[in-house]
């Protein structure tokens, strides 16, 4: 990184021929693992290092990333030619929300960290997990085993006089169990880990891996489901799923300024029943935790509906100038190479005082869904389908047997009036999300919830 004169300096130069600038210096640092039944097939490292530069000059905001801030402002005066050009035939009409000016270091610190690990350490590790996974297996399975380790640092500084250093570490387990079927395959997956070292892998308390051993346990004799309407229980994760994917994107609000979103010009309606509240916060210690967004603005919780009442959307400074409002603080990047983006963080439901067996019992006879595989949705239209890895049968409020994976789909208006029950507590895995291809870490956060007349195929 260059010297903070120099990014001063540099700052300095480019604030004079422009209206606003502001540059993120990142480094990230990540060890990729990959073992398959026991052995270690792939073990990398990584690092990667610049800036990214983002300037509003002429009502028009521009972006360029590089190594060095030379190249950097090599580029930064072509764009200003373009700028320039451009503003002479259309003028431009961005402009950025006001915003405190703000001096802050953050850094969480692993309590394990994995740094300095050894191969034949981390080796143990995977054999620890994969020995306690193969005593209690019943079936043939080849048992995937990835390591994510991540170190996270930006610097960040603007023309306005923020200053902002952040660090974080994540650490990230994915198990999956494959297994071949007259010639198909089928398998099943889950996450492990979030904010922090190897403290946050069940590694040293195996049996938090028992539900994904019970279940892999059960894919051969799980049965296909009819397409019909079903009144249905929804985990967290899939529950997760259908919040984020369908309720959150529609309320970012370059996706409401765009025309993209299904709730423009809602504010203020009611939208869902009056016990559904949703909310977005970064401070969930989870893999979605930030102390500051990308463009340096203080974090925050926000609640988008409450009470069934669409109450605000998801901002950046632009978003918020061009909406009269202020920012949320979740423009977001994970790297220094990308322009950032109106994201999520961690969006969830807020739970109520069903327990687990409640919900079962409201439901009476209906269908258990559980951990997304995947899906699509339509902010514009609210249309969306969404895919799981599996589902078991409720009988008579009771856990049946297991069911295939299936698919849910609806639009997310009647969805919502469709809900019927809350649970009683938050469940955080870590999650991920691609905007405009680009990938950044959200908290997969929600409680259980209830939903009735649902269509499933």
């Amino acid at each position: 990184m260059n010297s903070i004169r120099d990014i001063s300096s540099f700052l300095s130069k480019i604030s004079k021929q422009t209206k606003y600038v502001d540059l993120r210096y990142g480094n990230i640092e990540e060890r990729i693992i990959n073992s398959i039944n026991g052995s270690i097939i792939k073990d990398i490292r990584t690092a990667y290092s610049g800036y990214g530069i983002r300037f509003l000059s002429k009502g028009i905001i521009s972006f360029t990333s590089a190594p060095e801030l030379q190249i950097a402002y090599e580029d930064i005066n072509k764009l200003l030619k373009t700028s320039n050009i451009i503003a002479t035939w259309k003028k431009g009409v961005s402009k950025l929300c006001d915003a405190p000016i703000i001096q802050a270091t953050t850094t969480k610190t692993p309590k394990k960290d994995w740094e300095n690990l050894e191969k034949s350490e981390i080796k143990q590790i995977i054999t620890d997990i994969e020995n306690y996974i193969r005593e209690k297996l019943k079936i043939k399975v080849r048992i995937e085993i990835d390591l994510l380790f991540i170190k996270w640092s930006e610097v960040f500084r603007n023309s306005e006089g923020t200053s902002i250093f952040q660090s974080y570490p994540y650490t990230v387990m994915t198990l999956t169990g494959r297994l071949s079927e007259n010639g198909n395959q089928r398998l099943y997956y889950k996450n492990f880990g979030g904010l922090g070292g190897l403290e946050v892998l069940p590694y040293d308390d195996l049996e938090k891996l028992d539900e994904f051993i019970q279940i892999v346990n059960n894919l051969p004799y799980a049965k296909n489901v009819g397409t019909s309407n079903y009144n249905v229980v929804l985990n967290e994760d899939i529950a997760w799923i259908l919040t984020h994917e369908v309720l959150g994107h529609s309320l970012e609000a370059d996706n409401v300024l765009s025309g993209h979103s299904f709730y423009a010009g809602l504010q203020g309606m009611k939208i869902a029943p009056s016990y559904v509240s949703v909310i977005d916060d970064p401070y969930l210690e989870t893999i979605g935790y930030y102390e500051f967004d990308s463009e340096g603005m203080k974090g925050r919780g926000t609640l988008l509906v409450d009470d069934g009442i669409l109450t605000d959307f998801l901002h950046s400074r632009e978003t918020a100038a061009a909406m009269g409002g202020e920012s949320s603080a979740n423009y977001r990047a994970y790297s220094f190479e990308h322009l950032p983006q109106v994201r999520m963080s961690n969006t969830f439901i807020e739970p109520k005082d069903f327990s687990f067996e409640e919900l079962l019992e409201q439901v009476k006879n209906g269908i258990y869904i559980c951990d997304g595989y995947g899906g699509s949705s339509e902010p514009q239209t609210g249309d969306f389908n969404i895919d799981s890895q599996y589902a078991r049968e409720i009988k008579n409020g009771e856990l049946g047997g297991y069911l295939r994976g299936v698919q849910l789909t609806g639009k997310i208006s009647q969805t919502l009036s469709l809900i019927k029950g809350i649970g009683d507590r938050l469940l955080a895995q870590p999650g991920s999300c691609v905007k405009n291809n680009q990938r950044i870490f959200t908290g997969s956060v929600s409680p259980k919830i209830a939903i009735f007349d649902q269509r499933v195929s």
